[in-house]
């Protein structure tokens, strides 16, 4: 529920993850490890709930950038600071560290993603 919004965000998924690329250059690495860590997620939560965790319109622009923040953290030697993530996802500062520490935990804080996994991917 950390990630749910209380309305669709009007920016397309698509101009929002060009926003972040715009303002917040990563590599590709970091928006390929979004879906890896997506994947986790569904697999963790089914395996401790019995239920998949569901990404949609209310919630996959705040899986995004809290995912962009916590991998681009790992993967890059650069990175830029939450408040600039937060900004140019259109979030409080505050409440995209909540949402960066709730992607950790719904990963289980692994991060790591084998060369192998990455070519799956």
């Amino acid at each position: 529920l950390t990630f749910h919004a209380r309305t669709v965000p009007t920016i397309s998924l698509h101009a929002y993850l060009l926003r972040i690329h715009r303002y917040c250059p990563a590599p590709n690495d970091v928006f390929l490890a979004l879906l890896v860590y997506f994947d986790r997620m569904a697999r963790l939560s089914a395996d401790a709930t019995g239920r998949g965790f569901v990404i949609d319109s209310y919630n996959v622009h705040r899986l995004v950038i809290a995912g962009v923040t916590v991998a681009s953290k790992f993967f890059s030697d650069v990175f830029y600071t939450n408040s600039r993530y937060a900004k140019v996802g259109g979030l409080p500062h505050a409440e995209l560290n909540q949402l960066e520490l709730q992607f950790l935990l719904l990963n289980d804080f692994r991060l790591r993603i084998s060369q192998r996994e990455m070519q799956h991917y």
